[in-house]
């Protein structure tokens, strides 16, 4: 049977989604240029056509992953950053910890999570601090530290909850959800400490 004729930035695109799911669900050890053919459906050499190495494939698929987030992240974080952190989908945050995996074993690679993970915190501390302007809130916590706590908290909770641990996971949430609501009437998050 012959193989279809894709157009190159398809077959291209094609590789490094299958990618990012190879590294996301067996993890980055497993990417290689015959596992990736062969999820694909094409034959090896056309894996190293596209990408002599697999360095250079790990960049492509870091930054193809690290715009597309941050494409998404801006446009959920438009009317209410502070949640559009906290309610991370639990596929990312296991992609992005296979990322962070990954990096620490890659130098080039590290370099380019670092990257990304730079502009993702960024694009989140300017868009915290407009909503606090926005809403008045008065507070000690600084927006970077706030995009941390939500973004480490959620992660936690999704990683934990994969493995099958819940324990703490509803009061946290419950605890989350009331900060949120409280800055979201420009209410200082010290106000939940009285209740």
């Amino acid at each position: 049977m012959a193989e279809t004729r894709r157009p190159a930035e398809e077959s291209r695109s094609m590789l490094i989604e299958a990618a990012v799911e190879i590294i996301r669900t067996e993890g980055y050890a497993a990417l290689s240029a015959r596992r990736l053919a062969e999820k694909v459906g094409l034959k090896r050499q056309i894996v190293h056509y596209y990408f002599r190495t697999i360095d250079e494939l790990l960049l492509a698929t870091v930054r193809h992953y690290g715009d597309r987030g941050l494409a998404a992240l801006s446009e959920t974080m438009r009317d209410d950053p502070l949640r559009a952190i906290w309610e991370v989908q639990a596929d990312a945050s296991a992609t992005t910890f296979a990322f962070m995996a990954m990096a620490t074993h890659r130098p080039a690679v590290k370099k380019e999570v670092l990257r990304y993970m730079d502009k993702f915190r960024r694009l989140q501390t300017t868009a915290i601090t407009d909503y606090y302007a926005s809403r008045g809130v008065r507070t000690s916590v600084p927006p970077v530290a706030m995009a941390i706590i939500l973004q480490s908290v959620s992660q936690a909770l999704s990683a934990e909850a994969s493995l099958g641990c819940t324990r703490g996971h509803a009061e946290t949430r419950a605890l989350v959800g009331k900060l949120l609501d409280a800055l979201a009437a420009g209410a200082s998050p010290g106000a939940l400490v009285n209740e």
